[in-house]
This record gives structure tokens, sequence and C-alpha cells, in this order.
């Protein structure tokens, strides 16, 4: 295989709580796509990705890989900027990895060693396009996304409450009143998650598990921080089952969450946590625990999502950023998606974006 050509990051503005970020790398006329959405403020994020592009650049694909892998790595182990360099990493990370299997002819997942790519169930997150709307634009965007024939959806009942300042006791009871409106609305073999963002005060902790433990959720995520041993041993006990994960990269990290049980489902970000070998070592480390794939992201994340989901058996789910207009012409061909399943094809991710606009 020749040598590297040329890396290139550029931006798509989705919608307005949107921007998906991508960086391609172009070996032998043929072009890898990768995803680093959501590491950082974007110019922030776009910068950084931009000033490691020459690093590549000339040499062979395989020592590219390695040279860039070995720099980024040493990069998120420094600092406050950590997250952002991890979510660098899994961009060029995934951008290579859909190179080589380009190269090579194979779908990404047969590439990866993972075997032919399978269907994957998706559940629709509902906040990337509805949030601020208010219960009711929330309620038909549930309806919306079960016609379309998602078989689970999920809520942040609090991110925007929350932003306009609401918080304490304000905060929790309209965020309830949400989760119970959608939650009633919605057929009974639909599965409801609730993203918690972290908002939920630990004084309040004990309201919170005893008035959502009734409602049938399929998860709860992010309702303490994973290092609240405490607080997530409280809640598993009182009946919900805990969902986190989604910004941590270190395998350390991510089995010492888990080793209390208490943790059922683990949400691994392929960008953030480094690509499709970071998404491995996350894979092994959780163990017992359900992995699952956090994914609020353009069409190019969801790809490479679909084809790892060999990682974590047919029980996983995988997050489809729901209501995102452009998401149904961004890609070439057209997001496989029918029914809330994906069903990824080759070879590499099987699509690519069409165009740049809006960058």
């Amino acid at each position: 295989m020749g040598d590297v050509d040329s890396a290139e990051v550029w931006s798509y503005r989705a919608s307005r709580r949107s921007t998906w970020v991508m960086v391609e790398v172009v070996a032998d006329g043929t072009r890898g796509v990768g995803e680093l959405s959501d590491g950082a403020p974007l110019d922030a994020l776009v910068n950084a990705a931009r000033s490691v592009s020459s690093v590549v650049i000339g040499l062979p694909l395989d020592v590219a890989r390695t040279t860039l892998r070995r720099q980024l790595e040493k990069l998120r182990t420094a600092g406050e900027d950590a997250f952002l360099w991890s979510t660098v990493l899994g961009g060029y990370e995934a951008a290579f990895a859909d190179l080589q299997a380009r190269l090579e002819g194979r779908p990404l997942s047969t590439s990866l060693g993972l075997g032919e790519p399978q269907p994957v169930r998706l559940y629709a997150n509902l906040n990337r396009r509805y949030g601020g709307d208010g219960p009711e634009a929330i309620l038909a965007a549930a309806v919306d996304a079960v016609r379309n024939g998602f078989p689970a959806l999920k809520v942040a009942p609090f991110l925007d409450n929350h932003a306009r300042g609401m918080c304490g006791a304000q905060l929790i009871d309209a965020g309830i009143e949400v989760v119970a409106l959608v939650r009633d609305a919605l057929p009974s073999d639909v599965q409801l998650m609730v993203d918690c963002h972290h908002l939920v005060p630990a004084e309040l902790l004990d309201v919170v598990v005893r008035e959502l433990a009734p409602m049938g959720l399929h998860w709860v995520e992010d309702l303490v921080p994973i290092g609240d041993r405490s607080g997530m041993e409280r809640a598993a006990a009182g009946g919900l089952a805990l969902a986190a994960g989604e910004h941590i990269w270190n395998p350390e990290v991510a089995a010492a969450a888990c080793a209390t049980g208490a943790l059922r489902y683990w949400l691994a970000d392929p960008k953030h946590a480094g690509g499709p070998v970071g998404v491995a070592r996350i894979a092994e480390a959780v163990e017992g625990t359900q992995l699952t794939f956090h994914n609020p992201s353009g069409p190019i994340g969801t790809a490479h999502a679909a084809h790892l989901a060999g990682l974590a058996g047919a029980a996983t789910w995988l997050e489809f950023a729901w209501g995102e207009a452009d998401r149904t012409a961004f890609l070439e061909p057209a997001e496989p998606v029918t029914d809330g399943i994906i069903r990824p094809t080759g070879p590499g991710i099987g699509c690519r974006p069409r165009s740049r606009r809006k960058e």
C-alpha cells in the first residue's frame, strides 16, 4: 500500500445542536473517513485535528497510522485537553480503519476481525433536535420516532430547563413530568431510556430513584458520576438499570466503574474512546456489563459504530440522533436505516459524505 497523500478536517452544521466534524485520509486514490464530533468547542477541536494532519503526509499508510497514534496517545494523557486529543485520535483511527478496509475491498467489520456486518438495533435520541421546544414537542417527536419503527427512545428531561436556569426540586419535578408524559404515550413494547446528564443534585438522588423506578425504564444514564460508588449502588438497589461511560477512554477507569455490578450498561463512544482499538480495549475491560454504543453523532460516526457492534453481541444498542433532517442527504449511498435498524455494508463503512455543504 502506498503513501498518505492528504488528511483533511472539516465540519458540517447539521442542526442547532449538532455540528459534525470529519477527517478524511487519502492514500492510493482511496479515501477513508472518520468522525470526531463533540470532543471540544468546535474551533478548538478543528484546529487541534488540523494541527497534526501534516504528521501523516507522505508516510506509508501503516507507518503514518502508528506514528500519529503514538503522538496522540501521549497527548491524551496530559492535562485538561486529554478528552479532546482522545477524540482526535478516535476520528483519525476511524478514518485509517475505513481506508484500510476499502483498500482491502472488505467491510470494516470484516477487516477488524469481527465478521460480516450484522443489523444493529437503534434507539432514537430525541434531544439533538427537539430539546428546548417543550414537553409537547418532545412527545410529538417520540410518537413520530415510534411510527418510523424505532423500538426504543431516549429523552433528556433535565438538560434544557437547567440551561434556562431551573435548579433543585423545581428542575427535578419538571424533568420527572417529561419522562412520565413520554412513557405513558409509548406502546408497552417500546423501550425508554433517560439521560440525566449528571444534573440530579446528590441530595435529591433518592427522590429521583423513587419516582423513576416504577416507570419501567430500560436504563437511566449519567444519574451519578461513575466514581460515586455509593450513589450508583443506592440507585441500582432502588430498581434502576444504570448506564454510563460515554466520555471514558481509559480501560482501567472503565473496569473500576463496572467492578461493583451497579452499572448494567456501558456506553462506549468510538470517537471519544480512541477509535476501534480503543473500543475493543473498553469492551474487554467492562466484561459482564453490557456494551452499547453512545453516538449522538452524524451518519459517519453511526456507520463506524455499527461496524463495531460485533464487539458487543446481539443484545447491544446503537444511539441514533433522530430528527436531524440533513442525515437523509448527507451520505452516498443513503444511510441504511429502516424500521429502527441499521444494516451496515462495505467496503469500509459502506458510505461516504456526499458533499461539504454548510462547512
